[in-house]
């Protein structure tokens, strides 16, 4: 009984101290950012080779699983027999191997063809570049043949930017790419680093992968001693719907990318666009980026083959539109699905907001995360709907002007006047509290004034004391 006397007190003091610590802790945050962003700094230093790890693990696992779910298991339901521990064991460790050859001799093909092909046409532009530049005036001139007073401003406009960017190529340009080389041997410290940051990570996924089950139990069964069963739950399902979007976003994203890469050097090699390789490698890489991939993939491209041959940018230029329109309409949701359910605005306003935050890191996670988050905010809407007994239902609200206090259905909107006496009350807690009472005291809106204690109400009936008062 002392105890349980005690406790609210007890609750109180660390509610208070809580509160104290939180306080003293946003003070600090709010006036000592540049230390805490050194100790941020620091922190992610150290911690770097887990979060390579951590990254590259949840970038292998849906591969992993993929190979022993859809492949591995179905070979074994085939032959109506069960696979052993042992043989689970080892091959997982055996796909956990050839996934991180793959990705190595994956990633060596791609810079071993992407940097010697990007170096060779930077040089082919620079040395070329007043043959590049009579190909676009003379091409202009046959356009504009039939309007001269056009044609001779265009070609003077040709001229004085040819010769600018010329000097730009020549005098900027590879002095800029010399200087850069230069600077990457000093930089060889940082690179050491790096590499070692990411060979670290890969060792340690290579653990978590191989027993990323145990983990996962490890983790569910903390959360269920943290929280209890309940709350438990509810954390493990909001988990696992967390990774299902990020994990079929990113994962059909790649495919995606990778299809519209193979077929865009495929045409680009058929109709002889310059450049193919390069062209097709920035189109798949760029299209990763929802929505504003294409362009900014599509931009460069076209300016490097226009520079060479601008009829095969024209025909590059409705090729891409093409492709982004079988992309976008059929070949995405084929792969992606519908799931994310976040409306074309709302996909612009996070890219948007996700690459001003974090660049393009930021604009390939915008979508899955606003996904969650209107997730959320939809969920917490229809709660708080159903708690005021109203539809969830959008077309409830759909060309509706208010709802019926009393029989709570849509009144249909029409044009009026709004008094501006109705309008803008924002009652407080004392009125809210009030109205409440005399709701509660059923007591007429229009009663008389009632003294608030009795010597004023005696004051008022004595007639002696009122009339000593008047002299």
């Amino acid at each position: 009984m002392k105890l349980d006397r005690y406790k609210k007190y007890f609750r109180a003091g660390v509610t208070a101290f809580l509160v104290i610590a939180a306080s003293l802790v946003f003070y600090y945050l709010l006036f000592h950012q540049t230390s805490v962003r050194t100790a941020f700094h620091n922190i992610m230093a150290i911690l770097s080779p887990l979060v390579a790890a951590l990254i590259l693990a949840y970038v292998i696992s849906p591969i992993i699983n993929f190979i022993e779910q859809r492949i591995i298991a179905r070979l074994y339901a085939r032959r109506n027999a069960v696979q052993s521990v042992r043989s689970k064991k080892l091959t997982r460790g055996l796909l956990i191997l050839l996934t991180y050859v793959g990705m190595i001799f994956a990633l060596y093909g791609l810079i071993a063809t992407l940097i010697p092909e990007l170096f060779s046409s930077i040089s082919n532009i620079v040395m070329n570049f007043s043959t590049y530049a009579d190909n676009i005036q003379n091409f202009a001139t046959k356009v504009l043949t039939n309007y001269p007073e056009l044609q001779q401003s265009t070609d003077q406009y040709i001229s004085t930017f040819s010769l600018k960017l010329s000097n730009w190529l020549n005098n900027d340009l590879m002095p800029m790419l010399r200087d850069f080389l230069i600077n990457l041997s000093g930089q060889l410290v940082n690179m050491v680093t790096f590499f070692k940051n990411i060979l670290l990570g890969a060792i340690v996924a290579i653990y978590m992968l191989y027993h990323k089950e145990k983990y996962i139990a490890k983790l569910k069964r903390a959360t269920y001693s943290l929280l209890g069963l309940e709350h438990g739950n509810s954390v493990i399902r909001d988990c696992q719907y967390i990774n299902q979007e990020f994990s079929g976003f990113l994962v059909g994203k790649v495919i995606d990318s990778i299809i519209i890469g193979i077929i865009c050097y495929l045409v680009t090699s058929l109709i002889g666009t310059p450049y193919a390789l390069l062209v097709s490698v920035i189109i798949g890489v760029t299209n990763i980026i929802p929505f504003f991939g294409p362009f900014l993939g599509a931009v460069p491209c076209i300016l490097l083959i226009l520079l060479i041959n601008p009829l095969q940018a024209l025909y590059f230029l409705i090729f891409v539109v093409l492709l982004q329109q079988f992309d976008g309409n059929f070949l995405g949701p084929k792969i992606l699905g519908e799931t994310t359910g976040v409306s074309s605005f709302l996909i612009i306003v996070s890219i948007l907001i996700g690459g001003g935050f974090m660049g393009v890191f930021g604009m390939i996670i915008a979508v899955p995360l606003c996904a969650i988050l209107c997730t959320i905010c939809r969920n917490f809407s229809g709660r708080r709907l159903a708690k005021h007994a109203l539809p969830d239902d959008l077309d409830f609200y759909m060309q509706m002007d208010h709802i019926d206090p009393e029989t709570r259905q849509a009144i249909p909107y029409r044009k009026k006047k709004v008094d501006e006496t109705e309008v803008f009350h924002f009652p407080g807690y004392r009125l809210r509290k009030a109205i409440s009472k005399i709701a509660s005291e059923d007591l007429p809106v229009d009663a008389p004034y009632q003294p608030a204690n009795k010597q004023e109400e005696e004051k008022d009936s004595d007639p002696v004391s009122s009339e000593n008062d008047e002299e």
